[in-house]
């Protein structure tokens, strides 16, 4: 029996990174400062050891799929790793597939608490299947194919956690480390 993987994606790009609408809606005029709204909790609490060949593995496959496209290949980045690495411990913690932390924080959230800089990072995520599978079921999808094969991003994380039911749930951070 084969699992077909769930993929989802997020797009934080830095025109909308750094901003914030005010509670209740955008009804501010225009110039007008809305109250300072604190972001969610950044770091995710859930945390467990990555595999690093499996991990590497998942790089290879973003990167294999980049070069055959003729986009450029991602270098690597512990950051991202580790932002990728928290997210998928924390979806298998909770079962859930989703860009969303369990505590309400988002990739740009999740960056900022690792100290990258959020002028462009994506996520795409999976559960199931091996690297390979996984990747291809991004580029046959319209939004996370554009995600993948963005010529924005230049670095790359990849993160793996074995659920409880067994199955493996991906986490991949494509970023720009524009500081």
């Amino acid at each position: 029996m084969s699992v077909k993987p769930i993929a989802v994606t997020l797009l934080s790009i830095a025109a909308l990174a750094g901003c914030e609408s005010a509670p209740g809606g955008n009804d501010l005029a225009i110039g007008e400062v809305g109250p300072v709204v604190a972001p969610a909790e950044q770091a995710l609490a859930a945390s467990c050891a990555g595999n690093a060949a499996a991990q590497q593995q998942m790089a290879d496959a973003v990167n294999a799929a980049r070069a055959a496209e003729g986009k450029t290949v991602l270098a690597s980045s512990d950051q991202l790793v580790q932002i990728a690495q928290s997210h998928a411990c924390d979806m298998a913690a909770t079962g859930r597939a989703t860009v969303a932390g369990s505590n309400g924080s988002n990739v740009v959230d999740r960056a900022r608490a690792a100290g990258y800089p959020t002028c462009g990072v994506a996520q795409l995520i999976s559960v199931g299947g091996q690297p390979g599978g996984v990747v291809a079921s991004w580029l046959r999808s319209e939004p996370q194919r554009v995600e993948l094969l963005g010529q924005l991003s230049d670095e790359v994380g990849a993160g793996v956690a074995q659920g409880p039911d067994g199955r493996m749930w991906w986490s991949v951070v494509l970023g720009n480390d524009c500081a």
